[in-house]
């Protein structure tokens, strides 16, 4: 994969590169749930950020997208529960119904993308997680993923790209890798869509970086 943006081949000229390169979206997606896997327990929140290219340098978007969700499943995790600190009674009285939040989600990213060509990247720290939650509620209510059947997983791509150890590749310790990036606010944390634009922030450092000869 190019760093810049796309997948290429070899061969191509210039012009071709850009064409490939401007048909890549990346969207930061932070999930919220009621457990640790989909099926047994619930996905309660949605955060998504898109990430842009300008001037050649990465930067979330202004677009933001956030919604709560009506369980549809029966499993509530009290320490899950606890992280981001969303009542069930309110996600039962006050959360959209699953399919809606979906619908929503993916009419976010498909308004984001600039033609048919274009392709929605999906892009979370610890992805296996959010893009399991994400993938399965499309799936169950028979919708259209519009991220398909792959993600990136921002903990990977900054082992690859600074050279660290697995355990180094919390949002902390990147924090402290990459200056460019602020400190969390505690406040915030683990609500998803500040979870979603801080990592996209991150994501954006890495993508930032120098490319080794």
């Amino acid at each position: 994969m190019d760093l810049r943006g796309g997948d290429t081949a070899a061969g191509v000229d210039g012009g071709d590169v850009e064409r490939v390169m401007a048909r890549v979206v990346y969207f930061s997606v932070d999930v919220e749930a009621s457990g640790p896997v989909p099926a047994l327990y619930n996905l309660v929140s949605i955060g998504a950020v898109p990430i842009g290219r300008h001037e050649g340098t990465w930067h979330p978007e202004d677009g933001r997208f956030y919604v709560e969700l009506r369980p549809i499943a029966p499993g509530f995790d009290p320490e899950a529960m606890a992280v981001h600190g969303i009542p069930r009674e309110r996600l039962e009285k006050d959360g959209i119904p699953a399919d809606e939040a979906m619908r929503r989600l993916a009419l976010f990213v498909r308004e984001r993308l600039g033609g048919s060509g274009d392709r929605a990247v999906f892009v979370g720290h610890n992805a296996v997680f959010d893009w399991a939650y994400i993938s399965y509620y499309f799936e169950i209510h028979r919708l259209p993923n519009p991220f398909g059947y792959k993600a990136l997983d921002i903990k990977s791509f900054a082992m690859g790209r600074l050279g660290i150890e697995w355990l180094d590749t919390s949002k902390e310790v990147l924090r402290t890798l990459l200056p460019s990036v602020p400190v969390q606010d505690a406040a915030r944390a683990h609500r998803a869509d500040y979870d979603a634009f801080y990592q996209a922030q991150i994501f954006c450092a890495l993508l930032n970086l120098p490319r080794r000869a």
